[in-house]
């Protein structure tokens, strides 16, 4: 292929393009959310604490200034990511042949799609129950007093796990078609699977109590059975094509 011949600074100057479109995109998406988004996100953000009867505090001087800068940038990166994923996929695809591509492809906009699924998945089915549980039932009769930036921060850190283990059936499709595991594999090793899964649950979770734990842990190990059926599917395909193929 041509582009496989290209020199290395014209590679460089590429990325060095990429980056900057990239930059200058996520700059202009903050600066959007910032300007006309804000008040809409932030209304999501807190609704489910609204719902609890809980408001909002700041503690210092700037920390409601660089929260809502905080919650801009996600919201402008999340705007504009079409424009950087495409720059990043002008970059990439030329230096793939044609078969990579069409595995590349979906397997990159699946895993978008799997991640939003588990972020939407923990804001909508989770967090509503974490909350609770955290700030009503395990409070202790304590009053609670929560800082915007505490809060934003806890918003992140229990959701983007849950985006992230969603890629769970994914990862199975992908090793399973490389032939690095199967059905097989992943059901001898299920019990330590699941104790990996509550491990990880403990590293990922924003809170040190056993319930956001399994709030984090009950989701992934239902992906892992999913993705069972996943890796029995592919397994099959593959052994069956194997088969036609000696045939031959």
């Amino acid at each position: 292929m041509d582009e496989k011949n290209v020199p290395l600074t014209q590679h460089l100057e590429e990325l060095r393009r990429v980056l900057i479109v990239s930059f200058l995109a996520i700059l202009s998406g903050t600066v959007v959310s910032y300007v006309f988004l804000l008040d809409q996100i932030m209304a999501i953000l807190v609704d489910p604490l609204e719902r609890l009867g809980e408001e909002l505090v700041f503690l210092g001087v700037t920390e409601g200034f660089f929260t809502q800068l905080k919650v801009s940038f996600f919201g402008g990166t999340i705007l504009v990511s079409p424009i950087v994923i495409w720059q990043v996929l002008k970059f990439i695809l030329p230096a793939l042949y044609s078969h990579e591509k069409k595995v590349f492809l979906p397997v990159f906009f699946s895993g978008l799609i799997l991640f939003a699924t588990g972020i939407v998945f923990g804001y909508v089915c989770v967090l509503d129950l974490g909350l609770r549980v955290l700030l009503v039932t395990f409070s202790g009769g304590l009053t609670p007093m929560i800082s915007v930036s505490k809060y934003v921060s806890f918003i992140i850190s229990f959701l983007l796990p849950f985006g992230l283990v969603f890629e769970i059936p994914l990862v199975t499709y992908f090793l399973t078609r490389m032939g690095l595991i199967t059905p097989k594999f992943l059901r001898k090793n299920r019990r330590y699977v699941i104790f990996f899964i509550f491990v990880l649950a403990a590293v990922l979770s924003p809170g040190p109590d056993i319930f956001t734990q399994l709030f984090l842990a009950l989701p992934m190990i239902v992906l892992y059975e999913f993705s069972i059926i996943i890796s029995i599917i592919i397994y099959r395909k593959k052994q069956k094509k194997l088969a036609e193929e000696a045939e031959e």
